[in-house]
């Protein structure tokens, strides 16, 4: 009898560990790890910055089943005090879950101020797309790249000169089979610039100009971001392009959605804000940051109800400081329709400068990854003292409530800005990594600083339930097999 007591109390005891610790597993909060973190080739005797908000892109650009980081930027290098001739460099990086690895780097005179990649020939490969300003013997302007990468051999494909180099998108807009390139931000050339929104095709190895639209017309300043999606599931897919109107003194934000026929662009649906007009925040320089502005925009159900949102982020003054504002739309086919703004503040410059969409926790909802810049007043002057932070945040949103998951502020060297950040699952273990980069200082100089980053979630509930119950069928079961065996 005692024995049947002893053995009762020990499953008892073993079943009450198994739920306390099931227990306190599931109740542990995620946490966002730093796996990894590098430093371009010029780190220490010249400078990398991967600036904009649109010079990051992760995709499987070479059709291995891996998918790849793939970065632009300005590059140069400092020889006896002088600043030698600037580089665009495209490089394409490798995550295994213990190294990076640079799988190619290429350079040409100028920069890259957007990459992006897709299907561009309608052919099932993918194509690396950049963007940026060309500088060569007979003239310089933006330019628009086309290039293939497999795996061994980068190859460029085509290239226009004259496009925005602010923000790409590629998809089959006018559903005629053949995608589309949109291309969306400011143009510059021996003639001037502009701001322009420009819809171009790959034929054969020619990039053809099948239409565009001069946005000062549409008051919009500049359109620092374009995204395609079919906002309202009719079966059309829309262009979203996110910037600002007006001069910086006074600039507003800006979301504008439009529709392309296959011949020629036309505004849908338009709208502009700000927290209080007639005023401006000032940039860590002490220049005109503006009022408002959209640095980037993306589109995704973030909340599960088969309906898309907008998501915009950038700034917004307040008449104090410049807050970080993240903005989600929505869009009935008629009317946008604002269904969240968030405005935060840690210092007197905050700002969201790149937004990614993905579920990087494991919950199996979409969240919201934002990066961005944190910054004291005049900081540019006082660095030693005050050194700007790079701020990585992750959203929720259900629907009614945009909660904050994680947040993660860090600063380095002089100081940094995440400009980009981009998420997958690099290294297929079935955990999405993010990617933050952009540009720290270090001694007058800068480095992109890019690092790797993953949310570490508990064990599953359906885990811990599974391994208590085979612990309780198992003690169970012996239990009862040891009591019938004691009464024989």
């Amino acid at each position: 009898m005692k024995g049947k007591v002893a053995l009762f109390l020990l499953a008892f005891t073993l079943l009450l560990a198994l739920g306390v610790f099931g227990a306190y597993t599931f109740s542990q909060p995620s946490a966002l790890m730093l796996e990894a973190e590098q430093h371009w080739e010029t780190y220490g005797v010249g400078g990398t910055c991967i600036h904009g908000s649109h010079n990051l892109f992760v995709a499987d650009v070479d059709g291995d089943g891996v998918m790849e980081a793939v970065t632009g930027g300005l590059m140069y290098n400092i020889i006896n005090g002088s600043r030698l001739t600037l580089e665009a460099p495209l490089k394409i990086w490798n995550w295994n879950s213990q190294n990076l690895t640079l799988e190619k780097s290429h350079k040409w005179l100028g920069n890259i101020e957007c990459v992006h990649a897709g299907d561009v020939g309608g052919d099932g490969l993918i194509e690396i797309i950049t963007a940026g300003y060309d500088i060569n013997s007979t003239s310089n302007s933006t330019s628009l790249r086309i290039w293939n990468w497999n795996g061994e051999e980068l190859t460029l494909k085509a290239s226009y000169e004259g496009a925005p180099d602010n923000s790409i998108f590629v998809s089959d807009v006018d559903k005629d089979g053949t995608p589309e390139i949109i291309a969306a931000g400011r143009t510059y050339s021996g003639y001037g610039s502009g701001s322009q929104l420009c819809v171009l095709n790959l034929q054969g190895d020619t990039l053809t100009l099948k239409g565009d639209a001069q946005l000062f017309v549409a008051n919009v300043t500049c359109a620092n971001s374009v995204y395609a999606y079919d906002l309202n599931n009719d079966g059309q897919i829309e262009i979203i392009t996110a910037g600002y109107a007006n001069e910086l003194e006074n600039s507003s934000g800006q979301l504008r959605i439009w529709h392309w026929n296959g011949e020629e662009l036309s505004l849908k649906a338009s709208a502009e804000w700000s927290l209080v007009g007639g005023v401006y925040g000032l940039t860590i320089a002490g220049g005109v940051q503006g009022n408002t502005m959209v640095n980037n925009v993306k589109v995704g159900d973030v909340n599960g109800d088969g309906i898309p949102e907008i998501i915009t982020g950038g700034f917004a003054y307040d008449g104090e400081n410049v807050t970080a504002q993240l903005r989600i739309w929505t869009w009935d086919g008629e009317a946008l329709s604002l269904e969240e703004s968030e405005e935060w503040t840690t210092d007197y410059l905050n700002e969201v400068k790149c937004i990614s969409l993905n579920d990087v926790d494991g919950d199996s909802r979409m969240e919201i990854v934002t990066s961005g810049i944190v910054a004291a007043y005049g900081s540019f002057a006082s660095n030693e003292t005050s050194p700007n932070s790079a701020q990585l945040r992750i959203w929720g949103w259900d629907g009614t409530t945009l909660s904050l998951k994680q947040s993660q502020d860090y600063t380095i060297g002089d100081g940094v800005c995440a400009w980009n950040v981009g998420t997958g699952d690099l290294d297929n273990d079935g955990t999405v990594e993010i990617v933050t980069v952009g540009c720290m200082g270090i001694n007058n100089l800068c480095d992109p600083d890019m690092r790797i980053w993953s949310i570490a979630t508990p064990l599953p509930i359906g885990f811990i339930i599974a391994v208590v119950a085979s612990v309780a069928f198992i003690v169970m079961a012996s239990a009862y097999f040891f009591a019938k065996k004691s009464r024989k």
